[in-house]
């Protein structure tokens, strides 16, 4: 890994890989860093494999993973797919947001379809609410998630605290 195409296209494939969370806005200005015990660049398919305890970070957004590959195109990312046992992803989507906690065995990130996929015994955080189920795709493009349990009788399961209210004083009489 110490050919200097190889480490141009690691480079290449790192700096398109930032979208794959929709974190603080000033992530995207950040250096990416990954780091694993091995990978492999093959420069003709543009497949990267990185394996054994990888962290890839940027900004607020963490993501480790036993194993990530990352799939580049006519020098621009197309899609990135992490597993685990489980594979954890983390960001803050903004600066008076709570950070966001998400934990599965596979996270799939496509360009294309601006689409992040978690599935395989799903639990996202924010601050005290959680989400379970088997399968969470968030499209970035339009801010809409969509959710499944597993099987046929699968379920999903939501639990959203109330917003804490400012308790006026009482006025005395």
């Amino acid at each position: 890994m110490n050919h200097p195409n190889a480490k141009f296209g690691l480079a290449l494939a790192l700096a398109l890989a930032a979208p794959l969370a929709a974190a603080l806005p000033e992530d995207r200005n950040q250096p990416i860093q990954l780091e694993a015990s091995r990978g492999q660049l093959d420069q003709k398919t543009g497949v990267s494999i990185y394996e054994g305890n990888v962290v890839i970070t940027q900004g607020s957004m963490r993501l480790t993973a036993d194993t990530a590959t990352i799939y580049v195109k006519d020098s621009s990312f197309q899609r990135m797919d992490a597993t685990g046992n489980p594979a954890n992803l983390r960001y803050k989507p903004a600066a008076d947001k709570p950070e966001i906690q998400g934990t599965s065995k596979r996270v799939e990130y496509d360009v294309a379809s601006a689409k992040v996929v978690m599935s395989g015994g799903v639990r996202v955080v924010q601050g005290q609410d959680v989400f379970t189920g088997d399968r969470v795709e968030y499209d970035l493009k339009n801010d809409v998630i969509r959710a499944k349990g597993a099987g046929e009788n699968g379920r999903i399961q939501f639990t959203i605290q109330p917003r804490a209210q400012d308790a006026a004083p009482a006025k005395k009489p």
